[in-house]
């Protein structure tokens, strides 16, 4: 009788361990940093919420509250703005053990239904900085993929960029899904 409830307990262990895996694996967005050639990196990011794509479309244009929901962002000020057309002002901080570096970008937005583009025009931090927000509907929920090509003006390791741009890339993941859950319950 022991040996079948101690075997009871340990499966129930087992299952409740596997399914908290499952559960948060499930939750982790999957990003992906390569380099690209001529000191160009790709960022690619996968994810999905369970709000609908017109709460993400909000989320993700509403440019002068970005720095209340990305952490590394600073100042997000609209330069610009016609119907499909969006010129801003950002600087974001990302910091690197006692190290911090403060970038500058122009970003030219055009938004469409389920897709922003943006490119930073003033290549005062990044040669080149090129990237895309896809929205798309899934039931009742949103399926968002992140898309970025950056080349730093600056000069900084590859294998500490890497890092520092997937690091920055769930961060701002992060802070983008908990923005996304607080304006669907409102």
């Amino acid at each position: 009788m022991a040996i079948i409830l101690r075997t009871r307990i340990l499966f129930a262990a087992a299952v409740v361990a596997t399914w908290t895996m499952t559960a948060g694996a499930a939750q982790s967005p999957a990003v992906a940093v390569r380099t690209a050639g001529d000191g160009v990196y790709a960022i690619s990011a996968r994810f999905t919420v369970p709000e609908p794509a017109a709460v993400v479309q909000a989320v993700l244009t509403d440019y002068p509250n970005i720095p209340r929901f990305m952490p590394s962002v600073r100042t997000s000020r609209v330069l610009e703005q016609t119907d499909d057309h969006v010129r801003l002002e950002q600087e974001a901080v990302s910091k690197f053990m006692m190290f911090s570096r403060t970038v500058h970008l122009v970003l030219d937005v055009e938004e469409s239904d389920g897709m922003i583009r943006f490119r930073d025009g003033c290549h005062k931090s990044f040669v080149v900085y090129d990237g895309s927000w896809t929205i798309t509907s899934q039931g009742s929920g949103t399926e968002l993929i992140y898309e970025l090509a950056a080349k730093p003006a600056f000069s900084v390791p590859g294998m500490v960029l890497k890092r520092l741009l997937e690091r920055d890339s769930r961060e701002m993941i992060d802070g983008l899904r908990a923005e996304i859950t607080a304006r669907a319950r409102k």
